[in-house]
């Protein structure tokens, strides 16, 4: 969590609050992903992975510490910033009591759950950017560029504090979908025993994975996109945004292109999902 501490109203730079929670969070990630890979070095007697992910040429030997690993140390984040987002957004509504509906208050108001998320958000992008660089089934172009560029839009939250209104959906609640995701992963990578309780587990994750996901990252996404268009137009159109963050507007223009590009990746990877549900459920 990052520091208590309130800087100047002339301060708008959260990086020196949070810097210190935010290496602590990549030393911690990145202890815990080098922990398990070295507890499960030599696990494929009892933990094989599927053969597609296998890369030793032995098959009776074949581990692949490093994508439990992952899993591990990625989900641990992700649990973090989606529990917080849905807290936030429909448990304690704090974006709604906390921070004026106008779209100064959307845009440029202050509130510390969101600058945590905005925190832990970068922390775990930059940490699973470098990270993916080392695993092949990660390090694709489209989930490195993805990576990056949710890193970009928290460092500009929580470096020029804005959009904390906005971050507490796409940096929070749009995570929610992705706890599933992680186990599913996990079960892609290492199939479970069929009947066993994690793979009854897993058909439990499929569906809420899948409803999640459509409801976060297609229904409101657009939504609360369309809200986050309106205020960014008006408040560029109307000089509140240099009135209130003098030479900091271009982020806002940042914004908006990823808010359409990340919009248009989740579509086209809920169709991807829909083609596995339609297998799934034709046999």
């Amino acid at each position: 969590m990052c520091s208590k501490i309130v800087a100047p109203p002339e301060v708008y730079s959260g990086v020196s609050r949070c810097k210190n929670a935010i290496l602590l969070g990549i030393m911690c990630l990145t202890a815990v992903y080098g922990a398990v890979h070295y507890a499960l070095k030599d696990s494929g007697s009892y933990l094989p992975p599927a053969e597609e992910y296998c890369t030793s040429s032995n098959q009776n030997i074949c581990a692949r510490p490093d994508l439990f690993a992952f899993q591990i140390g990625s989900g641990i984040a992700i649990a973090y910033c989606g529990v917080m987002g849905f807290v936030t957004w429909h448990v304690t509504q704090s974006v709604y009591s906390k921070l004026p509906s106008t779209p100064e208050g959307r845009l440029f108001g202050y509130l510390r759950e969101s600058e945590n998320l905005a925190a832990a958000n970068f922390t775990f992008q930059l940490w699973d950017f470098f990270v993916s660089l080392a695993i092949p089934e990660h390090a694709t172009p489209v989930l490195l560029l993805h990576h990056a560029a949710a890193a970009l839009v928290s460092w500009f939250s929580l470096s020029f504090q804005v959009l904390h209104y906005y971050g507490v959906f796409f940096l929070g609640c749009s995570e929610v979908s992705s706890v599933f995701l992680v186990f599913i992963d996990l079960a892609r990578y290492f199939p479970p025993s069929a009947g066993s309780p994690f793979d009854r587990f897993i058909s439990v994750c499929q569906p809420a994975f899948f409803v999640t996901f459509g409801w976060y990252r297609i229904v409101l996404w657009w939504k609360v996109s369309f809200l986050l268009w309106k205020d960014i137009l008006y408040v560029l159109r109307s000089g509140r945004a240099e009135e209130l963050r003098p030479g900091k507007s271009f982020c806002l223009y940042i914004y908006l292109f990823l808010n359409v590009a990340l919009g248009l990746l989740q579509v086209f990877w809920f169709g991807i999902i829909l083609q596995e549900a339609h297998k799934v459920l034709s046999g």
